[in-house]
């Protein structure tokens, strides 16, 4: 009781004047935040445009720098025009052959001076800054075209065309559609089916078995034609040396009949020159009789009835008398 007794309720001024300090701030706070929703600025990488009550004010796009609004009234819708790049990941195409293939795609593109306004208000909602949404879709459609015409097999090899072909397609579409412009478009990554894997693997083991196999069909032709070769050089060797033994004794037999004819004509020149210095000179006679006599007297003589001995050399070596002449 003693302290409800000595309580004193607060004077009506101290209240005011507490009332009226807060009132202040609050108008304060106030003023600084319709000053500060009064002006916005864009960055350099960045356009914007305003709407008043929904209506759209701006017929051009703001450029970087400071500018003014009516606050709470008017809103600011900003959009980077800089250059920039999104990606596509797992993206699963299929094609002409049936086969399912996983894709990643990337973009790079540019948001031109013509194309923001038509972006904040004409595409989606008003001010829809998602350009990465608006345009995924035409690029998924797009390229789930384009890889429908193409063979799984060839993929790979044509990868830089097929890339090409849907930068051209993705290109003019965002363009018509957006006004975005497309600068490069990439396929950073291709990944096929486990089965298409299994059987390009198992095509390329098949493929590397048959070539084993060529080779080494190769090697044995190779081998038996290197023995063909070596049996017909040894058969052409034989060949060659009967050839040599062969035109060696022709040689040989033709030498050794020359030198026969050599030798009969030789001989015959000798009997023609013999006969004719007989003819010429018959004591030519008497002298090779001479020379080849011996000391002994003949054994024979020619006369009418034909040869007869001239001595009987063997009586007269058995009697001791002296032979007599035939016909005495």
């Amino acid at each position: 009781m003693s302290d409800l007794s000595s309580y004193k309720p607060p004077s009506i001024s101290r209240v005011s004047g507490s009332f009226g300090f807060l009132k202040w701030i609050v108008l304060a706070a106030a003023i600084l935040y319709l000053l500060s929703d009064s002006y916005f600025i864009v960055e350099p990488t960045e356009m914007a445009g305003v709407r008043r009550l929904g209506t759209v004010r701006t017929h051009e796009p703001l450029p970087p720098g400071l500018h003014f609004k009516i606050p709470f009234i008017e809103q600011v819708d900003k959009l980077q025009v800089s250059i920039d790049t999104f990606r596509i990941d797992n993206l699963r195409v299929y094609t002409v052959d049936n086969q399912s293939v996983q894709i990643s795609v990337g973009i790079t593109y540019r948001i031109p001076h013509d194309a923001v306004l038509k972006l904040l208000y004409d595409v989606g909602r008003s001010g829809n800054v998602d350009i990465h949404r608006n345009i995924e879709q035409i690029i998924a459609d797009r390229t789930l075209r384009l890889f429908a015409k193409r063979n799984t097999v060839k993929i790979s090899e044509e990868r830089e065309q097929i890339a090409g072909d849907v930068r051209v397609a993705v290109s003019q579409s965002v363009r018509e559609l957006f006004g975005v412009e497309i600068f490069d478009l990439q396929i950073p990554a291709i990944r096929y089916s486990e089965t298409f894997v299994a059987s390009v693997e198992a095509a390329v083991k098949a493929k590397n078995d048959a070539i084993a196999a060529e080779n080494t069909v190769n090697r044995i032709r190779y081998e038996g034609e290197q023995k063909v070769v070596t049996a017909k050089a040894e058969a052409e060797a034989q060949i060659a040396r009967a050839q040599a033994q062969k035109q060696a004794q022709i040689l040989a037999a033709e030498g050794e009949a020359r030198a026969i004819e050599l030798r009969a004509a030789a001989e015959a020149q000798s009997i023609r020159v013999r006969g004719e210095a007989l003819r010429d000179n018959q004591r030519v006679i008497e002298l090779t009789l001479a020379q080849r006599w011996t000391g002994q007297p003949p054994q024979t003589i020619l006369g009418t009835g034909g040869a007869v001995p001239f001595f009987n050399i063997g009586q007269t070596l058995q009697t001791g008398q002296h032979p007599v002449p035939a016909g005495q």
